[in-house]
């Protein structure tokens, strides 16, 4: 055996033992506390913002803002969600059905300055529903006609 691969050979049995022990471990105790997990989180029946008009069936989609918990009329969806930089907020909901939700509201973009511009009457549209771990949620976003990749 050459000395590379002994060294690799002990390197590998070594990692391999660390991990046996790791797992083996003899002073694990069950504890009674749970962590919740996102199977345990529910569907809310309703989240709406002030302003809807829309009416809506229970059975409707929510809407999952990046890493929350799905809702449905959210007053605020983010459109960054890697940075907090671009969103939608005073959302007025006129329509969320099962198919889809329409709606308008304010769109904040921040710049790399920390400027914020401001533009109002935003078209807003949820769309594709899909059933995810928490729920049928919608997972197309469309801000005035152009579909955003989140």
């Amino acid at each position: 055996m050459t000395t590379l691969s002994r060294k690799f050979f002990v390197s590998a049995t070594t990692a391999l033992a660390a991990v046996a022990l790791v797992a083996c471990s003899p002073n694990e105790i069950d504890s009674e506390l749970k962590v919740p997990t996102a199977t345990g989180v529910s569907l809310p029946s309703k989240n709406v913002s002030a302003t809807s008009t829309a009416t809506t069936d229970e059975d409707a989609p929510g809407y999952i803002d990046c890493v929350a918990a799905p809702t449905q009329q959210p007053a605020e969806i983010s459109l960054n969600c890697a940075m907090d930089i671009d969103r939608l907020t005073d959302i007025s909901w006129s329509e969320w059905d099962t198919d889809s939700a329409t709606g308008t509201g304010t769109r904040i973009v921040t710049a790399a300055n920390g400027q914020e511009t401001e533009t109002e009457d935003i078209e807003v549209k949820l769309s594709f529903p899909t059933e995810s771990s928490q729920g049928l949620v919608f997972t197309q976003v469309t801000v005035d006609g152009q579909v955003l990749f989140l």
